[in-house]
């Protein structure tokens, strides 16, 4: 990295997505004139839209599959955000062929964004949606046992491909997020998914719902909370800092936990307390194939277990989650999709 300089690169991929958009805002927000930022956008009309919300951010005009554009801008970047996508496997090979380039005087950052599904492989096997889980992964404490569930499964390619990294050519972090909630400050999509997707529906079909015994659980964070722990790695980064990258660079970033069927129970009374819903009761049980005709992935993302525990920033990073809870967050949650569904709320 060029800290001889005044300022350093820093590109990052997804600025108009949800959590790529939010953690570009926090990134702006405090920057000072030693940051040069770009970020990739794929089309005419998000560009004028990144444009006109950050001014100073210099805007690269393509998409994923760009991957000379990508390496290229790899190469001239001290620090890649890759936040726009959890498997595109080319741009990720883009990046590591920019960042390890041999021209490069110093090692690259690369911190990439993943996503807490890699835990929810044995409920997926054995067809267990709705269950409980028992095991809560400490990112501290489980590194290797978190590093061989990514390892063995050979659809975590990018995940792979970021661990596998020579800590002496590109430095990483690999950020698993859990449920994300909170409305997002990015200049295009704020709206998350997972809670969301529950209060559309119970507003669509005027009533509540879980997905099988409704125990399944993920821990949840902030998106505010979020996008402050990727300020903080590149605020690592930029002051070079050591034990915080590689084998020592996986975080699993959460502020609590709740079960999908608590969850959706508090949709529902907040939806009929909101006067939307005649009862508060959660009397409708799915399973896992109308979770997915309701909602892409619905049985995934409802039904599933991954629960965290994010030991390793706050000890290492000083990172606190301070934002409102997902509990306190549902009437925002439900009162944000009625407005977005607007008077033709039901089906």
């Amino acid at each position: 990295m060029r800290f001889g300089l005044t300022w350093h690169e820093n590109n990052r991929t997804g600025a108009t997505g949800y959590v790529g958009g939010e953690v570009l805002h926090r990134i702006v927000a405090s920057a000072t004139s030693k940051h040069q930022i770009a970020c990739l956008v794929r089309d005419a009309e998000k560009e004028l839209v990144v444009r006109k919300a950050f001014p100073d951010v210099r805007v690269v005009r393509g998409d994923l599959d760009d991957t000379s554009l990508i390496e290229t801008e790899s190469r001239n970047a001290d620090i890649v955000f890759h936040l726009a996508s959890t498997n595109h496997d080319r741009s990720a090979a883009a990046i590591t062929k920019g960042l390890g380039d041999a021209s490069r005087s110093s090692p690259g950052y690369w911190i990439q964004i993943s996503g807490a599904s890699m835990f929810s492989g044995p409920d997926i096997k054995e067809g267990r949606y709705g269950e409980p889980g028992s095991k809560i992964y400490d990112d501290l404490k489980d590194t290797v046992e978190i590093r061989s569930i990514i390892t063995e499964n050979p659809k975590r390619v990018v995940d792979n491909l970021v661990l596998a990294q020579d800590p002496s050519k590109i430095k990483t972090a690999l950020v698993v997020g859990p449920l994300i909630y909170g409305v997002g400050r990015g200049p295009v999509n704020t709206r998350s998914i997972q809670a969301p997707e529950i209060a559309r529906i119970t507003l669509q079909q005027r009533q509540g719902f879980r997905l099988g015994a409704g125990l399944s659980c993920w821990s949840n964070i902030h998106s505010h909370d979020l996008s402050s722990l990727f300020l903080a790695l590149l605020d690592a980064a930029v002051d070079g800092r050591s034990g915080l990258w590689n084998e020592d660079g996986i975080y699993l970033p959460e502020n609590g936990k709740m079960a999908f069927g608590e969850l959706s129970a508090q949709i529902a009374k907040e939806a009929h307390a909101q006067g939307f819903l005649d009862t508060a009761s959660v009397d409708r049980t799915i399973d896992a194939d109308e979770a997915n005709r309701l909602s892409p992935h619905g049985a995934v993302l409802w039904g599933t277990n991954a629960m965290l525990s994010s030991s390793r920033a706050r000890a290492n990073l000083k990172w606190h989650p301070s934002e409102p809870s997902l509990e306190d967050e549902i009437p925002a949650i439900v009162h944000d999709e009625a407005v977005r569904l607007g008077p033709a709320r039901t089906e």
